[in-house]
């Protein structure tokens, strides 16, 4: 997946937590190594080796939500179980929640995610995924006012932004810079113009990205404008929030005119086309983002409106979706597989480090299956094609997070998922209690 998008046949060397050499330069790479041998070999033989799935929008503190939401509109969805739920999370409830998640993800080939946590917690949330292995991106998100919106959930703009950047102290850069950490206003109904301002000047002086969501569905576009008097792209415009920090969420509702205000501010988008269509929210479309010149990657919300955490799901439906939006000049297969790994790391602002394989980059690497039935009989003759349309979750054999294996041949090496599932359904029935969903608890 690099600029030229090399296919070769052959090697690829890891060594110190980076791609050292990969296909005719690998022996010479390999000998001046200590001893001249690897260390470890990993057999891929009938499997394609690509960069780890970049998944650039989540919110894991609903993993353990999965199922009791299920309201056919944005608005409602937030207001009469998303908010609730996680006014109701303790420490221990989130910690489950990101775990589950994160063995889905893991398994499925996922190596690096941006994700919106909830209000409170962000210390938990920040110390499950170090426990992971997983690169993330992650913040608390901050939210102000908002209909609907539990008492607990709402913080002044001050106190929110203090929050947010002593999570920054701690995690920004921690792991060996494989945690790094964002301010996520949830959206513009729950913020306010304080709180934007807030976190636009946080941004800059501390070059933090600003995560949030956007244009997701009509109910909320309407009530947008009604709020601010625009919708969202040209409050943020007019407000100074859209940069080369900002990364937004979902964009279905963006026009050309919005699309350029993004375009000339270097901002970036992410597709969710799961959640949207599970959501009733509508079709982006990713062929305008990418025509317009936008950074765009690919996440698949959370489990709560997807409902799982699923890349190759997410790839088959972006590239249905841009096929039916553009019959005659659809997105190609190729491009499709760039939303969720360089394209993807190029909109989080990690593009000089992941989503590629090339010497120099972290050793975030996945090795999928291409000899399945369901893949065949012509997997190998164009990777893009079976990636994309063919392959499944089950077809990742390794998982590799800065030359550190996570997951091989269905074993995971940083988490237990027998136990993880176990604690989630406990603390999930504790959650629902305390949320007042009665009949999720027995």
């Amino acid at each position: 997946m690099d600029a030229a998008r090399t296919v070769t046949r052959g090697d690829l060397l890891i060594a110190g937590g980076r791609i050292a050499a990969l296909g005719a330069g690998v022996p010479a790479a390999l000998a001046a190594l200590r001893g001249g041998r690897a260390a470890q070999v990993h057999d891929a033989r009938g499997a394609f080796v690509l960069p780890g799935f970049v998944h650039a929008h989540l919110h894991l503190c609903q993993t353990l939500f999965r199922g009791l939401a299920e309201q056919a509109d944005l608005l409602r969805w937030l207001r009469e179980a998303i908010w609730p739920l996680e006014a109701a999370h303790t420490e221990a409830s989130l910690a489950a929640s990101v775990r589950l998640g994160a063995c889905e993800l893991i398994a499925g080939g996922v190596t690096c995610v941006n994700d919106m946590g909830t209000v409170h917690h962000a210390d938990a949330l920040g110390a499950s995924l170090a426990e992971t292995g997983l690169r993330a991106v992650f913040g608390p998100a901050l939210m102000d006012q908002g209909e609907g919106v539990p008492p607990r959930l709402l913080e002044g703009s001050e106190r929110a932004l203090e929050s947010a950047l002593g999570v920054a102290r701690r995690w920004h850069g921690a792991e060996g810079g494989r945690l790094r950490v964002a301010l996520a206003p949830r959206f513009i109904l729950s913020c306010g113009e304080a709180l934007w301002r807030d976190a636009t000047d946080v941004s800059r002086e501390h070059g933090l990205l600003v995560h949030t969501h956007l244009a997701e569905s009509p109910t909320e576009g309407s009530e947008v404008k009604a709020a601010v008097g625009s919708h969202a792209a040209p409050f943020f415009a007019r407000h100074g929030v859209l940069s080369e920090r900002f990364v937004g969420a979902h964009g279905v509702w963006l026009d050309d005119d919005e699309l350029g205000l993004m375009k000339r501010a270097n901002a970036s988008l992410v597709h969710c086309p799961g959640s949207n269509l599970k959501l009733g929210s509508g079709l982006a479309d990713v062929r305008a983002w990418r025509r317009a010149g936008i950074r765009c990657g690919l996440g698949s919300d959370g489990a709560a409106c997807n409902n799982r955490l699923d890349t190759f799901a997410e790839l088959a439906l972006a590239a249905g979706i841009a096929r039916v939006l553009h019959r005659d000049e659809p997105m190609d297969a190729a491009d499709v597989l760039a939303l969720a790994t360089c394209d993807g790391a190029a909109a989080l602002g990690l593009s000089g480090e992941v989503g590629s394989l090339e010497p120099g980059k972290r050793a975030d690497v996945i090795v999928v299956r291409a000899d399945q039935a369901h893949q065949g009989p012509f997997a190998g003759r164009d990777p893009y094609t079976t990636l994309v349309h063919a392959s499944r979750d089950r077809d990742v054999r390794l998982t590799v997070v800065d030359g550190r294996v996570l997951y091989r041949d269905g074993q995971h090496t940083t988490l237990e998922p027998e136990r993880c599932a176990r604690e989630a359904a406990l603390e999930a029935r504790g959650l629902a209690r305390r949320a007042g969903f009665a009949g999720a608890a027995a």
